[in-house]
Order: C-alpha cells, then sequence, then structure tokens
C-alpha cells in the first residue's frame, strides 16, 4: 500500500496528453453501466515475467467514481455503499481530478494494519446516516485502489494494466484514505510464501499487459491461501440460538445444486446476525426448513466429495457485497 512519491506529480493535462496518445479513447464512463473485471481461481503461485502480483485485499470490492466534488461508491453487485462509507464519499470528492473511476476494495485494518473483514462486516450493517457516521469514526475505512478505469473524460480500460496502475499512481494524493496497491513483479511464488507466512488470504496475479475487460479472465488470476467459495443459504436447521448449521448451493445451468451444510466458525455475535435474518424456525423440527436463496455465506473447505458436498466447511463470513446468482462451482 505504498503511496505515490508525491501529490499529483506530473501535470494532469500532461497526463492526459499521454493517455491519448497511447490510444485511451476520449469517451466518459457512465460508472453505472461499468462490468468488473473478475480473476478465475488458480490452483497454485507462480513466477512468470510480464505478471505483476497484488495482495487479495480482505474487503468489499467497490467502484468509486467521481473527484472534483462528485462521489459514487458502488459494490460488484451494484448495490450503493455510499451511506455506508461517508469517509469514503468525502475522500474521493476531495480528490481534485474530475472523471476518475478507480476499482479497488474497501478495507478496515486492525490494530496490526491488516484488514479485518469482521470489523469490514460490522460497517456494512450501519446503514443509517447517523450510524454510519459514528462507525466510521470508531472504525474507519480505507480504500485500495488497484486499477484505474477512467480519468478526465478518458476511458483508460482498452490501455495496458501497467499504464493504468502507473497513472494511477501519479494522481493518488499522499494523504488520506485511499490507498495505491502495491504490486510485485514477476516474484509470485516469493510473494505468496511472504502472504502465506502472515496469514494473509492470498494473491491476484495479473498480466502486465492486459486491457480492462468484464468478467472473468484468466488474465487476472487468484490464488488463495486457504481454498475458499461463496455459497446461497437454502436452508437451517431451528435450535434455541436460531440455527444449528446452514444448508448451502451454488448455482448450475439448471437452477440451484446442494452443497451440503456448514454448522461451525460462527462467534455468538454472527450468529445472532445470521440467524435474525432467518424466518422463525419452530425449535425441535425434524429436518431442514428450505428458504428462499438470499443471503450469501463464504465457506472455507477441504474439497468437494465425490457426491458433490462440500468437505469440512467452516464459516468465514457474510458477503454482503455479493448476488445469490454469483455463487457457482468454476469460483472455488
Amino acid at each position: 500500500m505504498r503511496r505515490n512519491e508525491g501529490p499529483y506529480a506530473a501535470n494532469l493535462e500532461e497526463i492526459r496528453a499521454e493517455l491519448l496518445r497511447l490510444g485511451a479513447p476520449a469517451a466518459a464512463i457512465d460508472p453505472a453501466a461499468v462490468k468488473l473485471m473478475q480473476p478465475q481461481a488458480h490452483e497454485r503461485p507462480f513466477s512468470k515475467e510480464g505478471w505483476i502480483f497484488e495482495l487479495k485485499y480482505d474487503g468489499f470490492r467497490v467502484l468509486a467514481a467521481g473527484g472534483a466534488g462528485e462521489a459514487r461508491l458502488r459494490y460488484r453487485n451494484g448495490v450503493d455503499a455510499a451511506r455506508v462509507f461517508p469517509e469514503l464519499v468525502r475522500a474521493v470528492a476531495a480528490l481534485p481530478v474530475s472523471g476518475l473511476i478507480l476499482d479497488g476494495e474497501a478495507v478496515v485494518l486492525d490494530e496490526t494494519g491488516r484488514p479485518s473483514f469482521r470489523r469490514l462486516q460490522r460497517r456494512g450493517m450501519r446503514t443509517r446516516a447517523v450510524d454510519a457516521e459514528r462507525a466510521a469514526l470508531a472504525a474507519p475505512a480505507a480504500f485500495i485502489a488497484f486499477d484505474l478505469l477512467g480519468l478526465a473524460d478518458l476511458d483508460l480500460r482498452p490501455l495496458p494494466l501497467a499504464v493504468r496502475k502507473s497513472t494511477l499512481r501519479r494522481v493518488l494524493p499522499d494523504e488520506g484514505p485511499i490507498l495505491y496497491a502495491d504490486e510485485v513483479a514477476e516474484r509470485g511464488e516469493d510473494f505468496y510464501a511472504a502472504v502465506a507466512g502472515m496469514g494473509l488470504e492470498g494473491v491476484v496475479a495479473k498480466r502486465a499487459q492486459s486491457s480492462y475487460r468484464a468478467g472473468y479472465s484468466a488474465d487476472w488470476l487468484k490464488v488463495r491461501v486457504d481454498r475458499t467459495a461463496d455459497f446461497a443459504v437454502i436452508g437451517f436447521n431451528p435450535s434455541r440460538s436460531g440455527f444449528r448449521k446452514l444448508h448451502l448451493a451454488v448455482r448450475g445451468d439448471g437452477g440451484w445444486i446442494y452443497a451440503g451444510t456448514v454448522g461451525t466458525g460462527f462467534d455468538r455475535e454472527e450468529k445472532a446476525e445470521i440467524a435474525a435474518r432467518l424466518p422463525v424456525g419452530r425449535v425441535g423440527t425434524r429436518g431442514p426448513v428450505w428458504i428462499e436463496p438470499e443471503l450469501v455465506v463464504e465457506v472455507r473447505y477441504k474439497e468437494w466429495t465425490a457426491g458433490g458436498h462440500l468437505r469440512h466447511p467452516v464459516f468465514l463470513r457474510v458477503r454482503e457485497d455479493k448476488r445469490v446468482e454469483e455463487c457457482r462451482r468454476f469460483e472455488e
């Protein structure tokens, strides 16, 4: 999360002229129409010339747009995130460059400077304006910017990632909650080993010459330290504490595919928060209570069994930033 050498070190008109010479289309981007680029899952770390490696941040994917007094934030599922992160809205609006489209992660850091998803998740539940402002003081968020899609009515998506990132570094200020996402060139295996040693989530490998394209791409690859995936909650077994276990599914071409259950990994607060979002189930009911898939949870597991169920699943977190339709087996 290194900062740039100096705030707005190069003249913005010079930057814009450079980008036009490199082939950036002179076209303003509608942030609401942007479809995010997504990394495909990759089994093992690797080192390779022409690739850069970034930390996989434990946060909410957010598209930030604005600058010069304007700011819009939205999650990857299109839901407005501005009301949850008023401090990030102010930070984006304070950037003196207009037409910025930043791709990145909203995170809340703990005392050691590491992203804490549990703290971030609590922030995500504070949607009333007064509660969000209080939460911003108690657990302020940061925005880790790893890509720049637009600048001053230019569309940078056709340009190579290396150009987009170098431009991003030049336009971010030295101070404030908007941070530049550092990268390591070529040495992916060493970087992965360091990330694993610190107990962090994983790395994202990106082809330095790749353009920005909507959807999943082999030009971006995520390598997790643990195997995890997102699942839709389609049922639960009720108990006096709310539920004993959740029933999970992934989306297939023909509908929902059952993936088994998860009953461990919840702390008391998480269990109470999830139970409050489930319909009331009669304690002692035999079998599960089936519900419409609306809630997404991330689960760590060892592998898929031959029967298509998760082996040794452990609950990690609720994913407020994802839609149930995104819960697919290929995201493993």
